[in-house]
């Protein structure tokens, strides 16, 4: 084994030991109307944003626009960063980061040509921020606080 290989192999070696976290990306979307898209999914009590893990070798913003296809059936690529929201291990899930993104609002074409992945989803709706507060958990929402107060920042 030469010197550089010997370097690489310790590098990963060293790698291995360190934490894993899970990484997730979801959609901040709007319609015309500033309503924020929710979906819920047939494996939670609860509503969430479109999105999904981050596979293996994928970029967050990669795995948005595939779940976004997936989920709801639309091409979407041009999604910006807002935030980032870190979560604590849980009795019901891993540490994890999850990125979020937001888009134009949808068009009406967009919103009526919505498909939703029945095997992972039963139902979506435009709801207004306070509507969010019931329907999302409690930590979800205060992403959802965090990414709100970054967009308009921005705007």
């Amino acid at each position: 084994m030469n010197k550089n290989s010997k370097a690489i192999a310790n590098t990963i070696n060293w790698q291995n030991t360190l934490p894993k976290k899970r990484m997730g990306a979801g959609a901040i979307i709007f319609n015309g109307k500033g309503q924020l898209l929710l979906v819920k999914p047939t494996y939670k009590d609860h509503w969430s944003y479109v999105g999904g893990v981050v596979d293996a070798n994928e970029s967050p913003k990669e795995a948005l626009v595939r779940e976004v296809r997936e989920e709801i059936g639309l091409e979407i690529s041009n999604f910006d960063f807002v935030c980032v929201g870190y979560y604590h291990d849980s009795p019901e899930n891993t540490e994890s980061l999850q990125f979020k993104f937001t888009t134009s609002p949808l068009t009406e074409m967009q919103i009526n040509n919505i498909r939703l992945d029945a095997k992972e989803l039963e139902a979506y709706k435009f709801v207004s921020e306070d509507e969010a507060k019931q329907l999302l958990t409690p930590k979800s929402y205060e992403t959802l606080q965090k990414c709100l107060t970054a967009i308009h920042k921005n705007k």
